[in-house]
């Protein structure tokens, strides 16, 4: 059980880190500077402005904003129920 929620966590940190990607590609492109330092806090702090520029291009909010969200609630779900298994 704990080496399938390992996997489950492994998948959800990397699509995490796909969809800071594409967020980030999306910000460049509208013109917001910011640097690839601290990767985690630009993709935090400029969220929101991702969802504006988003929204200003198609209409709508894009998809890696709801992917972001998503794989971050699987990360801390899978973590938590690894820490669980584990206090077994």
């Amino acid at each position: 059980m704990t080496e399938s929620l390992l996997v489950v966590f492994l998948i959800c940190g990397l699509a995490n880190f796909f969809f800071s990607v594409m967020i980030l590609r999306t910000l460049k492109a509208g013109g917001i500077r910011f640097g690839f330092y601290e990767m985690r806090w630009q993709v935090h702090k400029h969220l929101k402005t991702y969802k504006q520029v988003s929204t200003a291009r198609t209409g709508r909010v894009g998809l890696p904003f709801y992917g972001y969200w998503g794989s971050l609630g699987g990360l801390v779900l899978s973590g938590a129920l690894i820490f669980l298994s584990l206090a077994r």
